[in-house]
C-alpha cells in the first residue's frame, strides 16, 4: 500500500506550508507571498480571510469530516497554450487580452494556479494516455499514444484507468468529447455503428464520445458505444475533406458539421450533470469532459449559450479559444443551477501547448506560448507547459498561485485519494494534489518529469529547476523510434530558478562548468528508461 502521506520534500517544490521561511506583505501588489524552502505560495491579501478559515477548518478536523465526497470535473481543452488565456496574456504583456476568457479568468480568481504545470506531452494522444493511467506515455508498449481508433490504446494488460478507480471508490463516471485514446474498433473491417470498446469499456459509466474530435474518422456522435445519427436520413457514409473541413476524409455521419460539436458537446454534458444531480443526489460523479477546441479543423459555431462566436475575434483560431470558454462556463453554471458548484472540484487543463498564432490575433499580440520557446509538439517549455487551474469553494482558497511542479496526469493519484483507494501499484508518474489544495504541499514530492515531443529536438528531462534537451539520432533505424530511442545528444541546459526562457543564449549546454551536470543527467534520463522506477516518491 503506499502512503498518501510522506515526508519527503520535491525537489521540484516543496512548501512547509505550517512553517513558512518569510513572509512579506507587499501593498504594492496586493499580494502576500509565504516563502518555503523549495518553493512559494502566493495568496491575495482579499483571499487571506478564506485561507484562515480553511486552515482552521483542516486543523480542528471539521471540514473534511463534515464534507461528503466531491463531484469532479475535469476539463481538458485541446491545443490550448498559457498566452490563450486573458489572466496570463495581461499578467505577461500588462495589456487587454486580445481574445477575452472571462469564464476560465474567474477560475483563476476563484481558486488555484500552478505557474508550474505541464501536460504529459507534447502531443494530444500520448496525453490522453497518461491523463486515464497517471503514468508518462514511455511506459506503454510503444512509446507513443494511439491517433488511430483502431490503433492499441496500449493501456490493457498493464494499466488501470483513473474511470475504474473511481468507480470502485462510488463514483459514477462519465465522459464527453474526443476520446483520442485508440481502442475503438479493433479493424477498420466491420459494424461503424457500435463501439467495440472507446470509453465505456475503460471505466466509464456513461460516454458521449466523438471517438477521435474533429481531425480524423470516424466523423460521428457515439453514446453508450451506439450511433446517434444527427438526423433522420443520416447514414454511415464517407465523409470528403471538404464537408470534414480538414485534411483526413473517411466514414462518418452524411450530416456531419463540425461547428456543432462543441455545442453539441456542452449540452450533453450540462444534461448530464441536471439529470445524476437529480436522480442520484447522494452519488458523487466523475466528468472528465475532453473539448474539440481548440484543434483544426477551426470551426467556430455561430453562437453558444447566447454569446457570438463566429467572426468575434477577427479569426477562427480566436474564435474557438472563445468558444472553449464558453463551454467552460456553461459547466460552471450547470453545477451551481444543480446546487453542487459549493461541493466540486473542478480543474481545468490542456493536452500539450498552443497553436501558432492565428493571422489576425497574432498580429495584435496573441501569443498561445505566452513568450516560451516552442509550441505544440515541441519539448521545449512552450509544448507542454499549460494552464492547470482548480476550484473547490471552501477547500482551495481563492487567487491562489503555487509554483509547485505538477503534470495534468496528478488527477489520477489525486482521484484515488478522493475515492479513497489506494493508488494502483502500475501508477509511477502521478502525484496526490489534495494536501496541496488544501495549503499542505509536504506528501508532493515529484523528483523527475520526463517531456516527450514530436519534433526533433524531441525528449528531455526535468531534474529540480534542471533541464536538460536530447535530441534523437535523424539515422536511427527502428520500428519504435519512441521506445528504442538509440543514441541521444544532449543539445540544451537551462537552469529555470531565474526565468524559463530556453533563448540560446539562456543555453548552458557549451559550457564546460557543466559538463559535469550535463552527463548526470543525461545518465539519469537513460537509466529511468531502462530501470522504469517511479518519478514520484510514494
Amino acid at each position: 500500500m503506499r502512503s498518501s502521506a510522506n515526508s519527503n520534500r520535491s525537489l521540484l517544490g516543496w512548501i512547509d506550508f505550517s512553517v513558512p521561511r518569510s513572509v512579506s506583505d507587499d501593498t504594492s501588489t496586493n499580494e502576500v507571498r509565504i516563502t518555503g524552502d523549495h518553493g512559494r505560495l502566493r495568496r491575495s491579501r482579499p483571499a487571506l480571510v478564506s485561507l484562515v478559515i480553511v486552515l482552521c477548518a483542516i486543523f480542528t478536523g471539521t471540514h473534511a469530516s463534515a464534507s461528503p465526497r466531491p463531484n469532479v470535473v475535469v476539463v481538458m481543452a485541446d491545443d490550448i497554450g498559457l498566452g490563450d488565456i486573458g489572466f496570463y496574456h495581461r499578467e505577461r504583456t500588462g495589456k487587454k487580452e486580445v481574445v477575452p476568457t472571462p469564464n476560465i479568468d474567474r477560475l483563476i480568481d476563484e481558486g488555484i494556479r500552478f505557474s508550474d504545470a505541464h501536460s504529459a506531452s507534447s502531443l494530444c494522444a500520448p496525453t490522453r494516455f497518461s491523463m486515464m493511467t497517471g503514468n508518462f506515455v514511455y511506459r506503454n508498449k510503444t512509446g507513443n499514444g494511439s491517433f488511430s481508433p483502431v490503433g492499441d490504446s496500449c493501456i490493457e494488460p498493464d494499466f488501470t484507468t483513473i474511470a475504474r478507480t473511481a468507480k470502485k471508490g462510488g463514483y459514477h463516471t462519465a465522459f464527453f468529447g474526443k476520446w483520442g485514446l485508440g481502442s475503438v474498433w479493433s479493424s477498420r473491417d466491420g459494424d461503424m455503428s457500435k463501439i467495440e470498446m472507446g470509453a465505456r469499456y475503460f471505466g466509464f459509466d456513461y460516454a458521449y464520445e466523438t471517438p477521435q474530435g474533429l481531425q480524423n474518422w470516424p466523423h460521428a456522435f457515439y453514446e453508450n458505444q451506439e450511433w446517434q445519427p444527427l438526423a433522420e436520413d443520416s447514414k454511415l457514409v464517407p465523409i470528403s475533406k471538404e464537408q470534414a473541413r480538414h485534411s483526413k476524409s473517411g466514414i462518418g455521419d452524411s450530416n456531419w458539421n463540425p461547428e456543432l460539436v462543441g455545442p453539441m458537446l456542452a449540452k450533453a454534458a450540462t444534461e448530464y450533470i441536471t439529470r445524476q444531480t437529480a436522480d442520484h443526489p447522494d452519488e458523487p460523479f466523475y466528468l472528465y469532459y475532453c473539448s474539440q477546441a481548440v484543434h483544426i479543423p477551426h470551426t467556430p459555431p455561430a453562437q453558444l449559450d447566447g454569446v457570438k462566436i463566429a467572426g468575434a475575434t477577427g479569426d477562427d483560431h480566436g474564435d474557438m479559444i472563445l468558444e472553449l470558454d464558453v463551454q467552460v462556463g456553461m459547466l460552471v453554471k450547470a453545477l451551481k443551477k444543480a446546487g453542487v458548484y459549493e461541493n466540486t472540484l473542478f480543474i481545468f487543463t490542456s493536452d500539450n501547448g498552443g497553436l501558432s498564432k492565428g493571422k489576425v490575433i497574432g498580429q495584435k499580440g496573441h501569443d498561445s506560448s505566452n513568450g516560451l520557446t516552442g509550441k505544440k509538439g515541441s519539448c521545449y517549455e512552450g509544448g507542454h507547459r499549460v494552464p492547470f487551474i482548480a476550484t473547490w469553494p471552501g477547500v482551495i482558497a481563492p487567487g491562489t498561485n503555487s509554483d509547485v511542479a505538477v503534470v495534468n496526469h496528478d488527477t489520477v493519484a489525486t482521484i484515488s485519494a478522493l475515492a479513497g483507494q489506494e493508488l494502483h501499484p502500475s501508477v509511477k508518474d502521478s502525484a496526490n494534489l489534495v494536501p496541496l489544495f488544501k495549503g499542505d504541499t509536504r506528501t508532493l514530492a515529484r523528483k523527475y518529469m520526463l517531456h516527450k515531443g514530436g519534433k526533433g529536438p524531441t525528449l528531455a528531462l526535468r531534474e529540480g529547476d534542471w533541464k536538460i534537451v536530447l535530441e534523437l539520432d535523424p539515422n536511427w533505424e527502428s520500428e519504435n523510434r519512441y521506445l528504442d530511442h538509440g543514441p541521444l545528444t544532449p543539445v540544451g541546459l537551462y537552469n529555470f530558478s531565474n526565468t524559463t526562457s530556453e533563448e540560446e543564449k539562456f543555453n548552458l549546454i557549451k559550457n564546460p562548468e557543466y559538463a559535469a551536470r550535463i552527463k548526470a543527467m543525461h545518465a539519469t534520463y537513460l537509466r529511468l528508461r531502462k530501470s522504469l522506477e517511479p518519478t514520484v516518491e510514494y
